[in-house]
């Protein structure tokens, strides 16, 4: 029993480590799912026959060497298959559009109830905040 407590004891030591290291990393600013009022924030959908069948699930930024890095993941809420496309739109602190119209759309078939995940790297150290944008293709 002494050897099983002091195993124990190790990992939950060695767990805390990885906790408190995962904290310490710097730069994030949102992790796991969004609420309602972020997705709304966050993904605009220029298509009505899109609307609430496609969300965004879960999202990640951070900041590396000085410019903001996106990870969202895409997520069909429908059963049936869904052609789209997709860009980033990058923001400064006053909410200007920032390098407006040079990303290219990237299409994507989502299957019914897929999720894919979606990344992008701002243009520059001005950016503060984005918007992921979706169309039909």
């Amino acid at each position: 029993m002494k050897c099983r407590n002091g195993f124990t004891r190790v990992l939950a030591s060695l767990l805390l480590m990885a906790l408190l290291g995962g904290c310490s990393t710097s730069g994030i600013e949102a992790i796991g799912r969004p609420d309602a009022a972020e997705v709304k924030k966050h993904l605009l959908i220029h298509s009505d026959a899109l609307a609430n069948k496609i969300t965004i699930s879960d999202m990640r930024t951070r900041e590396t060497a000085g410019l903001l890095e996106v990870s969202l993941t895409l997520s069909n809420l429908t059963s049936s298959d869904k052609s789209v496309a997709y860009r980033f739109s990058w923001f400064d602190a006053d909410e200007f559009e920032v390098e407006a119209g040079t990303d290219a759309w990237t299409p994507v078939n989502l299957h019914g109830a897929q999720s894919i995940s979606v990344q992008g790297v701002a243009p520059n150290g001005s950016v503060k905040s984005y918007r992921l944008n979706v169309k039909g293709q």
